[in-house]
């Protein structure tokens, strides 16, 4: 029997179709087949499908099976590019065509998976699932088992031009491609990716491989230089940038040939200006270009703005690495255009010093968080001409920086904050704290994102001033005495004063309360020895009522057995009949007592539920109706124990001897006395031919002496076969509540 993959979930049919057995895999081939174009992406291949050819792989992964588990696949292809370092990924084809899979070192069952490594040419036998990653929404087809079998020799690989990688005649095949490199970066995200932006004919190519991360240097030496690149052509990316199209997948710079060596100048690029349709350009790849100038600002440790010799221009120019030049200086940069449809800018840029000079910079023009934010009508909308020009802007300090922070302070001005920038010269606000009234000078930026093809429209975030010098800060007023601090911490040490006095008054209060307490505990304990005593002498009572008589009736019965032993042998049995029955009756007055003593029913504040737990014990699967309507403060303990085992002395007779399955208590006060009743529908007895003493039956005449003492009356009313109802009259004294 198959064993079934932990990690697959498998499809099931609807109904089952009765096949003949040697028939059924060419016809279950047949329907799959039919039914493959029809499967919506969401549906799930189940392990009974197994994929068998590098079409029907690709057209699955395509068709995104497994949205929620796995599909299986074993192939038998040949290798046309293999796997690279920290991205497994490779291709394979067979006769059916191209396909791309993955390597996984470990699968989900935490299993080591050895792989062997391969090469170009190997003919393999993969097994494995295709699996879409819940993250990232795409489908791979994962290897879980991989064998070599044979190589084979393959033809070089083609050179193709760059409209010819959308062809699908291409897709997912190596091919190599001729172009010079206009970008080369390393991905933020995952250092170990980078990427090589190509230009072939009027076409921008994006070429991917991973590498350790130490060869930053060969990355900006390649700029420029003519390439060709030898990779797989696929739109799927396995790194971080998973949505940038058709893209070359390369296994590094063993890849890479030069053709043409980039400028050693990497200088050596046209000047930046605006003679060309600025989005269009930038949109199609006009490749590096190069501005130069004076530094009139610096932010963020890679981010500087420049002012053209010409004073025609202003520039920003973010960096590859953290190495800014200083304000002042006169640099030249060179990097790649971009737009925030404002400007022109440089990113990705590097710089050197420049011997040239450039006009000092106007003084500050005076100005508020108002002029920045109203147009020239009125209303609300960003003044952009500010960029880059020399501002002055007083205000109230509302934050400082961290010490790990972006070296930036809050503005209050007008009521709106602006902050000001000193990253590139921190010892301006080393004399600044909250609450300061400070006049700041620098270089008004206007912080944009760069334009992209897709987003038309790049999102202002607002405006900030970047310090140029220490003395752009000028403290004006030092923030007042009673400062919030200080107000909080007079608030605090007024309420650690009236903490104090509360915890004084709750000592105090405790003191108190565990005095009250065991004075309290004095009185229970009091309470309590009186009701031991009230309690032993209640059991002595019920000991002396019930235990004392029946013992008396056993030994004399004894007596009398012994008497009548030579004379009268069945007197002597009656007797001892007599006898057995009255230490019956000791047990059982003896285990009512017991329970007696461990049960809380007369605690209970109704009597109703008192007799229900007292007969429940003793009656069994017999239906029990109490409807006992009368208050439990009227009653003391006394008499409430009495009617307790007067009911449970005549449930149990009833249960016992009349084999009642019915009983009834009810109970009512009438003006002074209290009037209840215990009925059965038992077999019943004539009352003038009931058990006597005599007989050793000393339950009745127990429910006589317990009426006698409660000054009541007691009286039954039976027939044989007509069940029996005992009634019981009780006078009421009056109770202390």
């Amino acid at each position: 029997m198959k064993k079934r993959n932990p990690h697959a979930d498998s499809n099931r049919l609807a109904g089952t179709i009765r096949l003949p057995r040697k028939v059924l895999p060419q016809a279950f081939s047949i329907f799959a087949a039919a039914l493959a174009p029809l499967i919506p992406p969401s549906a799930e291949a189940g392990t009974n499908h197994v994929l068998r050819t590098a079409a029907e792989l690709s057209q699955a992964l395509k068709a995104g099976y497994a949205s929620t588990g796995y599909a299986k696949f074993e192939l038998t292809v040949t290798v046309t590019f293999p796997t690279r370092p920290q991205s497994r990924t490779f291709s394979a084809e067979d006769a059916t065509g191209p396909v791309v899979l993955r390597e996984v070192s470990t699968w989900p069952d935490n299993k080591k998976v050895p792989l062997p490594q391969l090469h170009r040419g190997d003919n393999i036998h993969a097994v494995g699932y295709i699996v879409r990653h819940i993250t990232t929404g795409t489908s791979m087809a994962e290897v879980k088992s991989l064998k070599k079998l044979s190589t084979t020799t393959l033809p070089p690989v083609s050179s193709v031009s760059a409209p010819h990688l959308r062809d699908q005649a291409w897709q997912d095949r190596p091919v190599r491609l001729l172009g010079i490199v206009q970008d080369a970066f390393r991905d933020e995200i995952d250092t170990y990716w980078n990427y090589l932006v190509i230009r072939s004919g009027h076409e921008t190519v994006y070429a991917s491989f991973t590498t350790d991360g130490s060869d930053s240097d060969r990355l900006r030496s390649v700029v420029g230089a003519e390439i060709e690149v030898e990779g797989l052509n696929t739109s799927f990316n396995n790194g971080n940038r998973r949505m940038i199209g058709q893209s070359l997948l390369t296994t590094g710079w063993d890849r890479v040939r030069i053709v043409k060596q980039a400028p050693e100048n990497p200088f050596a690029v046209p000047i930046l200006d605006d003679s060309y349709d600025t989005s269009a350009a930038i949109a199609s790849g006009i490749g590096r270009r190069r501005v130069q100038g004076r530094v009139i600002a610096v932010w963020h440790g890679d981010r500087f703005l420049l002012r053209t010799m010409d004073n025609a221009r202003i520039v920003r120019v973010d960096l590859a690495e953290k190495n800014p030049p200083r304000y002042g200086q006169c640099v030249e940069a060179a990097g790649m255009p971009e737009t925030d449809l404002y400007r022109l800018n440089l990113s990705r840029a590097e710089w050197r010093e420049s011997p040239a000079e450039t006009a000092a910079e106007p003084e500050a023009t005076d100005v508020t968080t108002k002029n920045l934010t109203t147009s020239i009508w009125g209303g609300k909308g960003l003044q952009t001409d500010y960029h880059g020009k020399a501002i002055r802007m007083k205000g109230i300090v509302r934050s400082v920086p961290s010490p790990n922070g972006d070296g930036r302070l809050t503005l209050e001005c007008d009521r709106r904050t602006v902050p000001v920038d000193a990253s590139a010269c921190p010892e301006a606000f080393k004399e600044v704290e909250i609450g300061c009234t400070i006049s700041a000078g620098g270089i008004c930026i206007m912080e944009c994102e760069n334009w992209r093809p897709n987003a038309p429209f790049p999102h202002i975030e607002g405006f900030a001033i970047v310090v140029r010098t220490p003395e752009d800060i000028r403290i004006i007023a030092r923030p007042p005495w009673w400062t919030p601090g200080r107000l909080l911490a007079v608030i605090g040490t007024l309420l650690a004063a009236l903490f104090g006095i509360f915890v004084w008054n709750r000592m105090l209060n405790r003191r108190a309360e565990q005095r009250g307490k065991e004075l309290a505990a004095e009185q229970v304990a009091h309470l309590t020895s009186d009701l031991k005593v009230y309690e032993r002498t209640r059991l002595a009572v019920e000991l002396h009522d019930s235990l004392s008589q029946n013992l008396t009736g056993v030994s004399l019965a004894i007596r009398a057995a012994n008497r009548l032993a030579d004379s009268d042998p069945g007197g002597m049995r009656k007797s001892l009949d007599i006898a057995a029955k009255s230490l019956d009756s000791c047990r059982e007055e003896l285990r009512n007592c017991l329970w007696d003593l461990r049960n809380q029913t007369l605690e209970e504040a109704s009597m109703d539920e008192a007799i229900r737990q007292t007969l429940k014990p003793h009656v069994g699967d017999a239906r029990l109706s109490i409807r006992f309507n009368v208050p439990r403060e009227r009653l003391s303990d006394n008499t409430a124990h009495a009617i307790l085992r007067i009911a449970r002395e005549l449930a149990s007779n009833a249960i016992r001897h009349g084999n009642a399955s019915e009983i009834k208590v009810a109970g009512a006060i009438e003006g002074e006395r209290l009037l209840f009743s215990v009925a059965d529908n038992g077999r019943g007895f004539d009352p003038e031919r009931r058990p006597t003493v005599a007989d050793g039956h000393f339950g009745l005449q127990g429910i006589y002496d317990r009426v006698d003492s409660l000054e009541g009356d007691f009286a039954i009313d039976s027939s044989p076969g007509k069940g029996t109802k005992a009634t019981i009259s009780i006078r009421l004294k009056s109770q202390t509540p």
